[in-house]
């Protein structure tokens, strides 16, 4: 995992991960036995994407 962002108030979780070491199921499995409920919502490929604008 190279960066996390996890939002208390929502329950939700953005995290930002080599896709050569790590697919998003295997990151939820892991948090899932850290005894957390873990699913994917979605997957961006951020290469793709633009950046957000700066505020």
């Amino acid at each position: 995992m190279k960066q996390a962002e996890v939002k208390l108030e929502t329950g939700q979780a953005r995290v930002i991960y080599d896709d050569t070491k790590q697919t998003p199921e295997k990151l939820a499995s892991a948090i899932d036995m850290l005894g957390f409920r873990a699913f994917v919502v979605s997957v961006v490929d951020a290469s793709r994407s633009e950046a957000p604008p700066k505020r």
